[in-house]
């Protein structure tokens, strides 16, 4: 009897013992496993922390090349703005010396030419007729010129005028460009910091952009083409230089028939005498 319950005893131990080691081994397995994965899990987390950080860095980096590149388109356009207004100012410089050059040389041929008709007046009437015929002449020139001056005027201000606001409209768009695709940037780098998902973020600051340089595509055409107006500007001048040169051309033909009249009068005369 005794030696049954011994053996009762003794494999009551045994399977103890057996679902204790086996116990301990599920333990220790549940532990390694847990383990086990919680170190994959951080390993993603580190990895998609870098790619972020990564990609949160070229953000930041490209937000200060822009910033650079912006400066320097600044200060580009500068540049070609006041080169336009100064070759502009040059031109015109050269343009009027050289009218008034020209106009020098026309007056002193013209003065010539009318110390030339003054010689040949003999009679009164026909010194009278090449006085009355010069005051028509200077009169009617100092009106052309008075005309042309004007519209030469007018068009060199309305080329200026339109110089100046397409650099206006031109620095204008840059600037609305410029704070409105860094005010992208500084969202996107808020975003960031913020703990966004990275890709998320450069996928909506992507989006942004394109958005932004469509629409500066699209306000570019509505900047004032200088060409067009500089176009329109002849077109004014043409019509109010001609009608002067007509006008001149008419009363010049009107003063030469009278000076033709008073020369063949006293040519006839002294004929018939």
């Amino acid at each position: 009897m005794i030696k049954l319950i011994y053996k009762q005893t003794l494999s009551l131990a045994v399977v103890a013992g057996l679902l204790f080691s086996a116990n301990a081994w599920a333990v220790s397995d549940a532990t390694n496993g847990g383990s086990g994965r919680s170190d994959v899990q951080q390993k993603i987390a580190d990895k998609k922390a870098a790619v972020n950080d990564n990609i949160c860095e070229k953000i930041a980096e490209r937000a200060d090349a822009f910033a650079q590149k912006m400066a320097g388109e600044e200060n580009k356009l500068q540049t070609r703005s006041q080169e336009r207004l100064t070759n502009w100012t040059a031109k015109k410089a050269e343009i009027e010396a050289k009218l008034n050059t020209n106009r020098e040389a026309w007056d002193a041929n013209r003065d010539g030419q009318f110390k030339a008709l003054e010689a040949k007046a003999m009679t009164d009437a026909q010194k009278k007729a090449v006085a009355d015929f010069e005051t028509k002449v200077r009169a009617a020139i100092e009106t052309r010129r008075g005309i042309l001056d004007g519209a030469i005027s007018k068009f060199q201000e309305g080329v200026q005028a339109a110089i100046a606001t397409r650099n206006g409209q031109v620095d204008q768009l840059l600037s609305v460009t410029a704070d409105s695709r860094k005010a992208l940037l500084e969202k996107a780098k808020a975003d960031c910091v913020a703990g966004v998902d990275a890709k998320t973020v450069m996928a909506n600051f992507k989006k942004s952009m394109q958005a932004n340089r469509t629409k500066t595509q699209t306000d570019k055409q509505s900047v004032a083409k200088v060409n067009t107006q500089v176009a329109a500007l002849i077109a004014t001048r043409k019509g109010v230089v001609e009608s002067a040169l007509s006008n001149f051309k008419t009363t010049m033909e009107q003063a030469r028939i009278e000076l033709r009249k008073a020369f063949a009068k006293d040519s006839a005369e002294a004929s018939n005498n």
